[in-house]
């Protein structure tokens, strides 16, 4: 199953390829020598685990995109499911699969990416954490939004993506309620925490809050998708 599942998801890796060197151009680690000061401890092996959150994220999203509305939506989940095969089961091992996939992708463009542009590795293995963690936010996410949307849930999921690159979109909340911001706040994607988590690890003061609060958020979403599939009459 897993062979048939990375092979129905070539496409998508073709273009996880290609969001790898893009964010590869855009590290800025990668484009110059690393200092003693503060701010060079950012563009050191620590400072990649931001850029290794971006790709993991985005790739749950690439990888996950339409996994249970688009069969749903294109009928096989009818042949999918005509044997008796759960679908707790089919879309836990493409999620599974999606999810090795992000995160062993962050492992290669850490070494790769640190071998291409400084002739060696230096480490930054503590920083896999991050990946790690956006990839179940993101993982969970998606999972969710694909049982309960029938189409439409990448691109949810990536708009509520964009603030990572453009905090200034959340600006807006200032003006809000206190109720609605935290409603919102709670809702969206925890960058805060995450935030939290890669300055814990660049000025070594690990943020064991930002951990679990990045943990629950996904793996709340999660049980949510998996609850939804025990209940649903999928058609």
């Amino acid at each position: 199953m897993i062979a048939i599942i990375l092979r129905d998801m070539r496409w998508r890796l073709v273009l996880l390829l290609a969001l790898c060197g893009l964010l590869y151009a855009l590290e800025p680690g990668f484009h110059q020598h690393e200092g003693q000061d503060v701010e060079a401890i950012a563009l050191g092996p620590l400072g990649i685990s931001a850029t290794l959150a971006y790709l993991s994220g985005l790739a749950m999203i690439i990888l996950l995109s339409g996994f249970i509305s688009g069969d749903r939506r294109e009928g096989y989940t009818r042949l999918f499911f005509s044997q008796p095969t759960s679908p707790l089961q089919y879309y836990g091992v493409r999620w599974g699969v999606a999810y090795l996939v992000s995160v062993g992708t962050s492992v290669l463009f850490l070494v790769l990416g640190q071998a291409i542009a400084w002739g060696e590795v230096r480490g930054g293995w503590s920083g896999l954490i991050l990946p790690m963690l956006t990839a179940l936010i993101y993982g969970g996410l998606i999972a969710f939004l694909s049982a309960v949307l029938p189409r439409g849930d990448a691109w949810v999921g990536f708009l509520l993506f964009l603030p990572t690159f453009f905090p200034q979109i959340l600006q807006g909340l200032a003006n809000a309620s206190p109720f609605v911001r935290q409603v919102v706040l709670l809702i969206i994607p925890p960058q805060g925490a995450l935030q939290q988590l890669w300055e814990g690890l660049v000025l070594s003061r690990f943020s064991y809050d930002g951990l679990v609060y990045a943990m629950a958020y996904g793996l709340v979403f999660l049980a949510a998708a998996v609850l939804l599939l025990k209940v649903q009459d999928l058609p």
